[in-house]
Protein backbone atom coordinates (compact mmCIF):
# COMPACT_ATOMS: atom_id res chain seq x y z
CA UNK A 1 0.00 0.00 0.00
CA UNK A 2 1.53 3.48 -0.43
CA UNK A 3 0.80 4.69 3.27
CA UNK A 4 0.30 2.67 6.29
CA UNK A 5 -1.87 3.76 9.58
CA UNK A 6 -1.63 0.42 11.15
CA UNK A 7 -3.57 -2.39 10.65
CA UNK A 8 -6.26 0.00 8.56
CA UNK A 9 -6.85 1.79 11.49
CA UNK A 10 -8.21 5.62 11.33
CA UNK A 11 -9.21 7.69 13.57
CA UNK A 12 -12.32 9.87 13.40
CA UNK A 13 -10.68 13.07 12.42
CA UNK A 14 -8.56 11.39 9.81
CA UNK A 15 -11.86 10.66 8.21
CA UNK A 16 -13.18 13.72 9.04
CA UNK A 17 -9.91 15.91 7.75
CA UNK A 18 -9.98 13.59 4.02
CA UNK A 19 -6.99 11.75 2.91
CA UNK A 20 -5.10 16.32 0.62
CA UNK A 21 17.13 46.40 -46.12
CA UNK A 22 21.11 53.11 -53.55
CA UNK A 23 19.79 55.48 -55.55
CA UNK A 24 20.72 56.07 -58.50
CA UNK A 25 22.77 59.09 -59.27
CA UNK A 26 20.92 60.96 -61.96
CA UNK A 27 23.40 63.19 -64.52
CA UNK A 28 20.73 64.28 -66.72
CA UNK A 29 19.80 62.57 -69.96
CA UNK A 30 22.05 61.08 -72.54
CA UNK A 31 23.36 62.89 -75.85
CA UNK A 32 21.30 61.45 -79.07
CA UNK A 33 23.28 58.94 -80.90
CA UNK A 34 26.23 60.25 -83.44
CA UNK A 35 26.23 63.29 -81.44
CA UNK A 36 23.69 65.00 -82.30
CA UNK A 37 22.00 67.76 -80.31
CA UNK A 38 19.54 66.12 -78.38
CA UNK A 39 15.61 67.04 -78.99
CA UNK A 40 15.33 67.89 -75.44
CA UNK A 41 18.00 71.19 -75.74
CA UNK A 42 16.55 72.93 -78.45
CA UNK A 43 16.85 77.13 -77.47
CA UNK A 44 13.49 79.24 -77.32
CA UNK A 45 14.56 80.80 -80.89
CA UNK A 46 15.29 78.05 -82.74
CA UNK A 47 11.48 77.04 -81.11
CA UNK A 48 10.44 79.77 -82.34
CA UNK A 49 11.97 80.17 -86.03
CA UNK A 50 10.84 76.52 -86.03
CA UNK A 51 7.02 77.06 -84.92
CA UNK A 52 6.64 80.68 -86.59
CA UNK A 53 5.45 82.09 -82.86
CA UNK A 54 7.23 85.55 -82.27
CA UNK A 55 7.26 87.95 -79.19
CA UNK A 56 6.04 91.18 -79.34
CA UNK A 57 10.02 93.28 -79.29
CA UNK A 58 8.61 96.05 -77.35
CA UNK A 59 8.04 94.22 -74.12
CA UNK A 60 10.82 94.81 -72.14
CA UNK A 61 9.26 92.19 -69.49
CA UNK A 62 8.88 89.29 -71.92
CA UNK A 63 12.55 90.22 -73.30
CA UNK A 64 14.23 89.94 -70.05
CA UNK A 65 12.06 86.71 -69.55
CA UNK A 66 13.26 85.46 -73.10
CA UNK A 67 17.02 86.23 -72.79
CA UNK A 68 16.91 84.77 -69.58
CA UNK A 69 15.26 80.98 -70.66
CA UNK A 70 17.36 81.28 -73.57
CA UNK A 71 20.71 81.44 -71.37
CA UNK A 72 19.62 78.84 -68.94
CA UNK A 73 18.29 76.64 -71.87
CA UNK A 74 21.75 76.91 -73.67
CA UNK A 75 24.03 76.46 -70.59
CA UNK A 76 21.97 73.73 -68.55
CA UNK A 77 21.85 71.02 -70.70
CA UNK A 78 19.47 68.40 -70.02
CA UNK A 79 17.77 69.87 -67.15
CA UNK A 80 14.89 71.43 -68.86
CA UNK A 81 12.26 69.84 -71.26
CA UNK A 82 10.86 71.04 -74.20
CA UNK A 83 7.39 72.07 -71.93
CA UNK A 84 9.81 75.20 -70.92
CA UNK A 85 10.08 76.71 -73.84
CA UNK A 86 6.08 76.58 -74.51
CA UNK A 87 5.86 78.02 -70.68
CA UNK A 88 7.52 80.64 -72.14
CA UNK A 89 6.07 81.23 -75.08
CA UNK A 90 2.98 81.25 -73.77
CA UNK A 91 3.67 83.60 -71.18
CA UNK A 92 3.24 81.75 -67.77
CA UNK A 93 5.43 80.07 -65.85
CA UNK A 94 2.58 77.12 -65.05
CA UNK A 95 -0.75 76.02 -66.11
CA UNK A 96 -3.77 77.72 -63.90
CA UNK A 97 -5.45 74.09 -63.78
CA UNK A 98 -2.29 72.25 -62.92
CA UNK A 99 -1.94 74.63 -59.85
CA UNK A 100 -5.53 74.15 -59.06
CA UNK A 101 -4.90 70.02 -59.42
CA UNK A 102 -1.95 70.69 -56.84
CA UNK A 103 -4.00 72.24 -54.26
CA UNK A 104 -7.12 70.27 -54.50
CA UNK A 105 -4.44 66.71 -53.98
CA UNK A 106 -2.76 68.63 -50.76
CA UNK A 107 -5.92 69.59 -49.39
CA UNK A 108 -7.00 66.10 -49.61
CA UNK A 109 -3.67 64.44 -47.94
CA UNK A 110 -4.80 66.90 -45.37
CA UNK A 111 -8.25 65.83 -45.29
CA UNK A 112 -7.10 62.32 -44.85
CA UNK A 113 -4.76 62.81 -42.10
CA UNK A 114 -7.08 64.63 -40.38
CA UNK A 115 -9.59 61.86 -40.43
CA UNK A 116 -7.10 58.86 -39.78
CA UNK A 117 -5.65 60.91 -36.49
CA UNK A 118 -10.00 61.13 -35.35
CA UNK A 119 -9.78 57.71 -35.72
CA UNK A 120 -6.81 56.48 -33.63
CA UNK A 121 -7.19 59.12 -31.05
CA UNK A 122 -10.66 59.24 -30.51
CA UNK A 123 -12.39 56.36 -31.71
CA UNK A 124 -12.27 54.35 -28.33
CA UNK A 125 -14.34 57.28 -27.37
CA UNK A 126 -16.57 57.22 -29.53
CA UNK A 127 -17.70 53.23 -30.01
CA UNK A 128 -19.49 53.84 -26.54
CA UNK A 129 -21.38 56.51 -28.11
CA UNK A 130 -22.26 54.49 -31.62
CA UNK A 131 -22.68 51.12 -29.20
CA UNK A 132 -24.48 53.14 -26.33
CA UNK A 133 -28.09 52.63 -28.20
CA UNK A 134 -30.59 49.77 -27.23
CA UNK A 135 -30.52 46.26 -28.39
CA UNK A 136 -33.89 46.25 -29.96
CA UNK A 137 -33.90 42.65 -28.45
CA UNK A 138 -32.93 43.44 -25.83
CA UNK A 139 -35.68 44.50 -22.79
CA UNK A 140 -34.45 47.13 -20.77
CA UNK A 141 -34.87 47.37 -17.09
CA UNK A 142 -35.27 43.73 -16.43
CA UNK A 143 -34.16 41.93 -13.13
CA UNK A 144 -30.95 40.28 -13.10
CA UNK A 145 -29.38 38.10 -10.64
CA UNK A 146 -25.32 37.83 -11.30
CA UNK A 147 -22.49 36.68 -9.31
CA UNK A 148 -18.91 38.06 -9.83
CA UNK A 149 -16.01 35.68 -8.19
CA UNK A 150 -13.56 36.62 -6.02
CA UNK A 151 -10.10 37.99 -8.13
CA UNK A 152 -12.20 38.29 -11.07
CA UNK A 153 -10.30 40.55 -13.46
CA UNK A 154 -11.96 43.97 -14.90
CA UNK A 155 -12.44 41.90 -18.30
CA UNK A 156 -14.25 39.08 -16.92
CA UNK A 157 -16.50 41.45 -14.55
CA UNK A 158 -17.56 42.78 -18.32
CA UNK A 159 -18.14 39.65 -19.69
CA UNK A 160 -20.09 38.35 -17.14
CA UNK A 161 -22.12 41.72 -17.36
CA UNK A 162 -22.49 41.27 -20.72
CA UNK A 163 -23.79 37.85 -20.98
CA UNK A 164 -26.40 38.79 -18.60
CA UNK A 165 -26.99 42.01 -20.79
CA UNK A 166 -26.41 44.26 -18.16
CA UNK A 167 -24.12 45.95 -20.53
CA UNK A 168 -24.26 45.90 -23.84
CA UNK A 169 -20.17 46.62 -24.86
CA UNK A 170 -17.75 44.96 -22.48
CA UNK A 171 -14.78 48.02 -23.94
CA UNK A 172 -17.04 51.22 -22.97
CA UNK A 173 -17.36 49.20 -19.73
CA UNK A 174 -13.83 48.49 -19.01
CA UNK A 175 -13.14 51.77 -20.68
CA UNK A 176 -15.30 53.78 -18.43
CA UNK A 177 -14.10 51.82 -15.33
CA UNK A 178 -10.55 52.87 -16.08
CA UNK A 179 -11.60 56.62 -16.32
CA UNK A 180 -13.15 56.47 -12.93
CA UNK A 181 -10.15 55.01 -11.39
CA UNK A 182 -12.63 51.53 -9.98
CA UNK A 183 -9.94 49.04 -11.79
CA UNK A 184 -9.28 47.64 -7.88
CA UNK A 185 -12.79 48.93 -5.99
CA UNK A 186 -15.16 46.75 -7.81
CA UNK A 187 -16.18 43.96 -5.35
CA UNK A 188 -16.89 40.42 -5.39
CA UNK A 189 -20.43 39.22 -4.89
CA UNK A 190 -23.79 38.16 -5.62
CA UNK A 191 -25.98 41.36 -7.15
CA UNK A 192 -29.64 42.30 -8.11
CA UNK A 193 -28.53 44.07 -11.51
CA UNK A 194 -30.92 45.66 -14.31
CA UNK A 195 -30.41 44.96 -18.46
CA UNK A 196 -28.88 47.79 -20.09
CA UNK A 197 -28.08 49.75 -16.99
CA UNK A 198 -26.15 52.84 -17.22
CA UNK A 199 -22.39 52.28 -17.18
CA UNK A 200 -21.76 54.92 -14.68
CA UNK A 201 -24.30 54.03 -12.19
CA UNK A 202 -23.59 50.27 -12.51
CA UNK A 203 -19.95 51.06 -11.92
CA UNK A 204 -21.14 52.54 -8.79
CA UNK A 205 -22.90 49.90 -7.54
CA UNK A 206 -20.34 47.42 -7.71
CA UNK A 207 -17.57 49.90 -5.72
CA UNK A 208 -20.35 49.97 -3.01
CA UNK A 209 -20.39 45.88 -3.15
CA UNK A 210 -23.83 43.65 -3.24
CA UNK A 211 -26.67 44.77 -0.90
CA UNK A 212 -28.02 42.06 0.06
CA UNK A 213 -25.37 39.29 1.73
CA UNK A 214 -27.80 37.17 2.02
CA UNK A 215 -26.82 33.48 3.16
CA UNK A 216 -22.99 32.46 4.57
CA UNK A 217 -21.84 29.39 2.73
CA UNK A 218 -18.66 28.11 3.92
CA UNK A 219 -17.60 24.76 1.87
CA UNK A 220 -14.68 23.30 3.42
CA UNK A 221 -11.90 21.70 1.35
CA UNK A 222 -11.99 17.71 0.55
CA UNK A 223 -15.68 17.66 0.87
CA UNK A 224 -17.51 14.95 -1.69
CA UNK A 225 -20.42 16.59 -3.23
CA UNK A 226 -22.67 14.93 -1.08
CA UNK A 227 -21.65 16.15 1.55
CA UNK A 228 -21.48 19.56 0.19
CA UNK A 229 -24.99 19.00 -0.42
CA UNK A 230 -25.87 18.78 3.27
CA UNK A 231 -23.64 21.89 4.44
CA UNK A 232 -25.86 23.96 1.13
CA UNK A 233 -28.78 22.74 2.57
CA UNK A 234 -28.65 23.83 6.24
CA UNK A 235 -26.51 26.96 5.06
CA UNK A 236 -29.00 28.15 2.47
CA UNK A 237 -32.61 25.72 2.63
CA UNK A 238 -32.30 24.57 -0.17
CA UNK A 239 -33.00 20.71 -0.24
CA UNK A 240 -30.23 18.33 -0.94
CA UNK A 241 -31.83 16.53 -3.33
CA UNK A 242 -32.28 19.55 -5.40
CA UNK A 243 -28.40 20.88 -5.24
CA UNK A 244 -27.38 17.12 -6.09
CA UNK A 245 -29.90 16.88 -9.28
CA UNK A 246 -28.06 19.23 -10.62
CA UNK A 247 -24.57 18.05 -9.50
CA UNK A 248 -25.39 15.04 -11.47
CA UNK A 249 -26.32 16.75 -14.71
CA UNK A 250 -22.73 18.00 -15.38
CA UNK A 251 -23.62 17.87 -19.20
CA UNK A 252 -25.80 20.57 -19.12
CA UNK A 253 -23.34 22.82 -17.92
CA UNK A 254 -20.61 22.02 -20.36
CA UNK A 255 -21.07 24.76 -22.70
CA UNK A 256 -20.61 27.13 -19.83
CA UNK A 257 -18.34 25.32 -18.18
CA UNK A 258 -15.73 23.11 -20.34
CA UNK A 259 -14.19 21.57 -18.32
CA UNK A 260 -16.92 19.63 -17.04
CA UNK A 261 -16.30 17.85 -20.66
CA UNK A 262 -16.05 13.90 -19.74
CA UNK A 263 -16.84 13.77 -16.18
CA UNK A 264 -16.92 10.58 -14.82
CA UNK A 265 -21.01 9.61 -14.05
CA UNK A 266 -22.04 12.93 -15.60
CA UNK A 267 -21.18 14.47 -11.80
CA UNK A 268 -19.41 17.21 -10.60
CA UNK A 269 -17.56 16.13 -7.76
CA UNK A 270 -13.82 17.71 -7.76
CA UNK A 271 -15.27 20.74 -9.36
CA UNK A 272 -17.25 22.72 -6.44
CA UNK A 273 -14.65 25.38 -5.07
CA UNK A 274 -15.01 24.95 -1.69
CA UNK A 275 -14.69 29.03 -0.21
CA UNK A 276 -16.98 30.74 1.72
CA UNK A 277 -19.79 32.68 -0.68
CA UNK A 278 -22.57 35.21 0.17
CA UNK A 279 -25.88 33.39 -1.42
CA UNK A 280 -29.19 35.30 -2.09
CA UNK A 281 -31.83 34.01 -0.46
CA UNK A 282 -33.87 33.90 -3.64
CA UNK A 283 -30.70 31.79 -5.14
CA UNK A 284 -32.04 28.53 -6.42
CA UNK A 285 -29.58 24.91 -6.53
CA UNK A 286 -28.87 25.92 -9.96
CA UNK A 287 -27.73 29.92 -9.02
CA UNK A 288 -25.76 28.00 -6.02
CA UNK A 289 -23.93 25.33 -8.11
CA UNK A 290 -23.15 27.94 -10.77
CA UNK A 291 -21.39 30.22 -8.19
CA UNK A 292 -19.13 27.32 -7.11
CA UNK A 293 -18.64 26.23 -10.86
CA UNK A 294 -17.71 30.15 -11.78
CA UNK A 295 -15.06 30.61 -9.01
CA UNK A 296 -13.25 27.23 -9.45
CA UNK A 297 -12.94 28.75 -13.47
CA UNK A 298 -11.61 31.53 -11.32
CA UNK A 299 -9.03 30.05 -9.08
CA UNK A 300 -8.05 27.67 -11.60
CA UNK A 301 -7.65 30.04 -14.87
CA UNK A 302 -3.67 30.13 -14.37
CA UNK A 303 -3.37 26.26 -13.53
CA UNK A 304 -0.32 25.37 -15.22
CA UNK A 305 -0.84 21.89 -16.11
CA UNK A 306 2.02 21.53 -18.88
CA UNK A 307 4.13 19.05 -16.64
CA UNK A 308 0.77 16.70 -16.35
CA UNK A 309 0.10 16.95 -19.63
CA UNK A 310 3.79 15.94 -20.60
CA UNK A 311 3.54 12.59 -18.86
CA UNK A 312 0.25 12.37 -20.45
CA UNK A 313 -2.07 13.22 -18.01
CA UNK A 314 -5.37 15.33 -18.77
CA UNK A 315 -7.06 18.77 -16.99
CA UNK A 316 -9.41 16.03 -15.40
CA UNK A 317 -6.60 14.01 -14.07
CA UNK A 318 -4.56 16.68 -12.68
CA UNK A 319 -7.97 17.61 -10.55
CA UNK A 320 -8.34 13.69 -9.11
CA UNK A 321 -4.59 13.47 -7.99
CA UNK A 322 -5.48 16.90 -6.12
CA UNK A 323 -8.39 15.02 -4.66
CA UNK A 324 -6.06 12.34 -3.67
CA UNK A 325 -3.86 14.60 -2.49
CA UNK A 326 -6.21 16.65 -0.61
CA UNK A 327 -7.69 13.23 1.21
CA UNK A 328 -4.01 12.20 2.15
CA UNK A 329 -2.60 15.17 3.74
CA UNK A 330 -3.42 18.39 5.96
CA UNK A 331 0.40 19.57 6.04
CA UNK A 332 1.29 21.90 2.80
CA UNK A 333 4.97 21.12 3.05
CA UNK A 334 4.13 17.50 1.72
CA UNK A 335 1.68 17.79 -0.84
CA UNK A 336 3.89 17.94 -3.79
CA UNK A 337 5.50 14.88 -1.81
CA UNK A 338 2.16 12.86 -2.14
CA UNK A 339 1.49 14.03 -5.82
CA UNK A 340 5.83 12.54 -6.11
CA UNK A 341 4.41 9.24 -5.39
CA UNK A 342 1.44 9.04 -7.47
CA UNK A 343 2.99 9.82 -10.21
CA UNK A 344 6.19 7.67 -9.32
CA UNK A 345 3.82 4.66 -8.81
CA UNK A 346 1.74 5.84 -11.95
CA UNK A 347 4.75 5.40 -13.96
CA UNK A 348 6.22 2.53 -13.18
CA UNK A 349 2.63 0.75 -12.88
CA UNK A 350 1.82 0.07 -9.74
CA UNK A 351 -1.20 0.11 -7.69
CA UNK A 352 -1.77 3.44 -6.19
CA UNK A 353 -3.45 1.70 -3.13
CA UNK A 354 -4.78 4.72 -1.32
CA UNK A 355 -6.96 4.08 1.56
CA UNK A 356 -9.05 7.75 0.89
CA UNK A 357 -10.57 5.83 -2.65
CA UNK A 358 -11.65 2.78 -0.77
CA UNK A 359 -13.42 4.83 1.76
CA UNK A 360 -14.97 7.13 -1.02
CA UNK A 361 -15.93 3.72 -3.11
CA UNK A 362 -17.73 2.37 -0.13
CA UNK A 363 -20.10 5.89 0.24
CA UNK A 364 -22.79 6.01 2.49
CA UNK A 365 -22.23 2.53 3.75
CA UNK A 366 -18.91 3.65 5.08
CA UNK A 367 -19.56 4.39 9.01
CA UNK A 368 -16.00 5.80 9.54
CA UNK A 369 -15.04 1.89 11.14
CA UNK A 370 -11.23 0.84 10.57
CA UNK A 371 -10.89 -0.80 7.22
CA UNK A 372 -10.40 -4.32 7.05
CA UNK A 373 -9.51 -6.39 4.02
CA UNK A 374 -12.89 -7.06 3.08
CA UNK A 375 -13.70 -3.44 2.64
CA UNK A 376 -10.35 -3.75 0.32
CA UNK A 377 -11.94 -5.82 -2.03
CA UNK A 378 -14.79 -3.68 -2.42
CA UNK A 379 -15.82 -3.69 -6.35
CA UNK A 380 -15.36 0.05 -7.53
CA UNK A 381 -13.75 1.83 -10.25
CA UNK A 382 -12.70 4.76 -7.24
CA UNK A 383 -10.72 1.21 -5.06
CA UNK A 384 -6.97 1.66 -6.37
CA UNK A 385 -6.24 -1.63 -4.63
CA UNK A 386 -8.40 -3.32 -7.64
CA UNK A 387 -7.65 -0.79 -10.41
CA UNK A 388 -4.72 -0.02 -12.26
CA UNK A 389 -3.79 3.75 -12.62
CA UNK A 390 -5.98 5.97 -11.39
CA UNK A 391 -9.40 5.96 -9.84
CA UNK A 392 -12.46 6.94 -12.45
CA UNK A 393 -12.57 10.46 -10.85
CA UNK A 394 -12.24 13.01 -8.12
CA UNK A 395 -12.93 11.82 -4.85
CA UNK A 396 -13.49 15.21 -3.47
CA UNK A 397 -13.61 19.16 -3.90
CA UNK A 398 -9.72 19.75 -3.64
CA UNK A 399 -8.15 23.16 -2.56
CA UNK A 400 -5.95 25.19 -5.18
CA UNK A 401 -2.71 24.08 -3.01
CA UNK A 402 -3.39 20.60 -3.86
CA UNK A 403 -4.36 20.87 -7.57
CA UNK A 404 -1.52 22.56 -8.30
CA UNK A 405 0.81 20.53 -6.06
CA UNK A 406 -0.85 17.79 -8.44
CA UNK A 407 0.16 20.01 -11.86
CA UNK A 408 3.63 20.67 -10.94
CA UNK A 409 4.57 17.46 -8.39
CA UNK A 410 7.82 17.49 -6.60
CA UNK A 411 10.99 14.96 -8.45
CA UNK A 412 11.67 12.52 -5.92
CA UNK A 413 11.94 8.85 -5.78
CA UNK A 414 9.62 7.97 -3.18
CA UNK A 415 6.91 5.55 -3.30
CA UNK A 416 5.48 4.83 -0.08
CA UNK A 417 4.31 7.52 2.83
CA UNK A 418 3.56 6.79 6.36
CA UNK A 419 2.08 8.38 9.33
CA UNK A 420 4.66 9.09 11.72
CA UNK A 421 3.70 12.17 14.17
CA UNK A 422 0.22 12.99 15.59
CA UNK A 423 0.32 16.27 13.84
CA UNK A 424 -0.41 14.48 10.51
CA UNK A 425 3.10 14.38 8.85
CA UNK A 426 4.45 11.32 6.57
CA UNK A 427 7.84 9.66 6.68
CA UNK A 428 8.46 9.23 2.86
CA UNK A 429 10.36 6.07 1.66
CA UNK A 430 12.34 5.05 -0.91
CA UNK A 431 12.33 1.29 -0.99
CA UNK A 432 10.25 -1.48 0.59
CA UNK A 433 12.52 -2.18 3.69
CA UNK A 434 11.88 2.09 4.09
CA UNK A 435 8.44 1.56 4.47
CA UNK A 436 8.51 -1.20 6.93
CA UNK A 437 10.74 0.63 9.21
CA UNK A 438 8.46 3.74 8.81
CA UNK A 439 5.48 1.19 9.55
CA UNK A 440 7.12 0.22 12.75
CA UNK A 441 8.04 3.53 14.25
CA UNK A 442 3.69 4.43 13.27
CA UNK A 443 3.14 1.84 15.36
CA UNK A 444 5.72 2.59 18.69
CA UNK A 445 4.29 6.05 18.59
CA UNK A 446 0.47 5.48 18.14
CA UNK A 447 1.52 2.60 20.79
CA UNK A 448 0.10 0.09 18.62
CA UNK A 449 1.08 -3.24 19.17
Amino acid sequence: MTTYRGKHFRTASDDSRSFKQAPQNFKGEPSAPGGAEHPRRESASALRARTGVNRAKNSPQEGRGSRLHTRITADTPGVFQSHAAVQEIEGRSRPAGKKHLLVGVLLIAALAVVLIGCVFFLGPVFSGFFAGGEDENIEPGVAVVITIPAGAATEEIANILNRANVIKDTRAFIAEVKRMGAEQSLKPGTYELETLMDSTSLINRLVSGPLEQGNKLTIPEGLTVEQTAAVVETATGIPAADFLACVYAAGEYVAEFPFLEGAYNNSMEGFLYPKTYDVPVSATADTVVRILLKQYAVETGSLDISAAQARGLTLHDVVTIASLIEKETAAETERALVSSVIYNRLRDGMKLQIDATVVYALGPTYDGHPLTWGDLEVDSPYNTYRVDELPAGPICSPSIASLQAAAQPADTDYYYYVLTSKEGTHTFCRTSEEFEAAKEEYMRIFGIE
